[in-house]
C-alpha cells in the first residue's frame, strides 16, 4: 500500500530518473554518431593515403620504364620505391605511419639522385594526411 510520503519521493525522484534516462540515451546517441564520423574519417584518409602512395609507385614505375641513361644506383634506388609501394598494405596498422614515411624518403632519394624537385602537382601533399 503506498503511503503519501512513497508518493512525495517518487514525485522527488523524477527529476532524477529523467535526468538519468536522458544522460543514457545521450551517451548512446553520441556513441553512434561519433563511430560513424570516425568511420568516414578513416575512409577519407585511408583514400587520400592510399592516392599518394599509388603516386609514388605510378612515379617509379613512369621512371623506370623511360630513363635514359640508367645508373644502377637510381635504378635501384626506383625498385625499392616500387617494391615498398606495392607491397605497402594497411592491414598491419601499427607501423602505418612509419611505412608511409619511409616511402616518401625513398622518393625524396630518387628526387635526389635526379636532380628533379618534387611535383606538387603531380603527387597528392602529405600535409592533408594528418591522423
Amino acid at each position: 500500500m503506498l503511503t503519501c510520503d512513497d508518493f512525495l519521493d517518487d514525485i522527488a525522484n523524477l527529476e532524477k530518473h529523467f535526468y538519468n534516462t536522458g544522460y543514457s540515451s545521450g551517451w548512446d546517441q553520441g556513441r553512434r554518431e561519433g563511430e560513424k564520423e570516425g568511420r568516414t574519417l578513416g575512409y577519407k584518409q585511408g583514400a587520400l593515403l592510399a592516392k599518394e602512395v599509388r603516386a609514388h609507385q605510378t612515379f617509379a614505375e613512369t621512371l623506370l620504364s623511360n630513363l635514359q641513361t640508367p645508373t644502377s644506383r637510381v635504378t635501384r634506388a626506383l625498385e625499392n620505391l616500387r617494391d615498398m609501394c606495392a607491397e605497402f598494405t594497411i592491414e598491419n596498422t601499427e607501423d602505418l605511419i612509419e611505412r608511409f614515411n619511409l616511402v616518401k624518403a625513398k622518393h625524396r632519394q630518387v628526387c635526389s639522385l635526379l636532380n628533379k624537385q618534387k611535383n606538387s602537382e603531380t603527387l597528392s601533399p602529405s600535409p592533408d594526411l594528418s591522423f
